[in-house]
């Protein structure tokens, strides 16, 4: 069956949002809504979507439409959500899930009171590299990781400089740096290692010099219950653009980074010898595609989805604890206690 979709928002993102609809059998896109009419119809040009709106209200009224993709901004994720839930619309929501715990958890109770389907496109979890690391771990191949370094580094700081610009304004997306680019990590970190224990976090705003927008640099420590230790660094004002992972374990490393092609690539070093085990190309795109195919399935009963709202809503929990780790200068028990010194 082939589901007539609804993507609400015409940004950057939206493209290859378009970009997976166009290349699966099982959907099409019939609306593009955004109230900037002049992209939308630029999408709908080049993706041959038949219907533009200002409103997406409009084409919730469509019967024909099964699924409500949003990729608007993050402040519009509760409640675009819950008012496509009952409307009777499945929704694909990118992340990060809403502005707070409180609105995931909205969100959840409105999927189990209205009987739609919702799932949050954390794309990361299904890129082939991270999932072989994943694998390595829990069947034996790499076992007992002990401490992992991720680090993000990237240049938003024109945009954070602008202070008409979206991103970094925490009224808009809930945070800078770590909220935005982070709470993709930061759910990837959950992935690998499970329950968390205790986090630290510094997030600062160190180059921006606007009260308005949030941090564009931030450094966080989390222990997990298993005992990995997780080093996650994020920076914002740098000319680079990389995101690198590395596991350490008494027996080796493992690495995942990102090749002169852009390509993820997964290293294990051991006994002095590296040993290239996997390389994914355009895996950025492709890791967009599956979740987005993923989804297809999930609202055709195809599947069951990866991971599930509880997930989604502890990596946000996990959000606002290292904010909160950084603005009170503690560390913070996963249970919610402070931890003095």
């Amino acid at each position: 069956m082939t589901l007539k979709v609804a993507l609400v928002g015409a940004g950057e993102f939206a493209k290859i949002h378009l970009e997976a609809y166009r290349r699966n059998p099982h959907a099409e896109v019939a609306w593009i809504c955004d109230p900037n009419l002049e992209a939308a119809r630029k999408y709908a040009a080049e993706y041959g979507v038949p219907n533009v709106t200002a409103d997406y209200e409009q084409a919730l009224q469509d019967d024909r439409v099964a699924i409500v993709d949003i990729t608007a901004p993050n402040y519009l994720h509760k409640p675009m959500s819950i008012r496509s839930m009952q409307a009777g619309k499945a929704v694909l929501c990118e992340k990060p899930m809403a502005l707070n715990t409180a609105e995931c958890e909205e969100m959840a109770q409105a999927s189990a009171d209205t009987g739609s389907k919702l799932f949050v496109k954390y794309h990361q979890r299904f890129d082939p590299v991270h999932q072989r690391a994943k694998q390595m771990m829990e069947q034996g191949q790499f076992p007992n990781p002990i401490m992992a370094l991720v680090t993000l580094y990237g240049n938003h700081l024109p945009s954070m400089l602008n202070a008409k610009h979206w991103r970094g304004n925490p009224a808009l997306c809930g945070g800078g740096c770590l909220f935005s680019s982070g709470s993709h990590v930061l759910d990837l970190i959950h992935y690998f290692f499970g329950d968390l224990h205790a986090i630290t976090a510094v997030t600062r705003q160190l180059a921006a010099n606007d009260p308005d927008k949030g941090d564009d640099n931030a450094t966080v420590v989390m222990e997990f219950k298993s005992g990995v230790v997780v080093n996650l660094v994020g920076c914002w004002t740098t000319d680079q653009w990389t995101w690198e992972k590395e596991f350490h374990s008494t027996q080796g490393s493992l690495f995942i980074y990102q090749d002169e092609n852009k390509a993820n690539c997964l290293q294990l070093k051991k006994q002095g010898r590296a040993e290239t085990l996997l390389v994914q190309p355009d895996w950025f795109n492709q890791s967009n595609y599956a979740a987005i195919d993923h989804f297809i399935d999930y609202v055709n009963d195809l599947t069951v989805p990866m991971y599930t709202l509880e997930e989604c809503i502890r990596s946000m929990r996990t959000l606002e604890m290292a904010y909160r780790s950084s603005n009170e200068e503690r560390r913070i028990l996963a249970d919610g206690a402070f931890v003095h010194g």
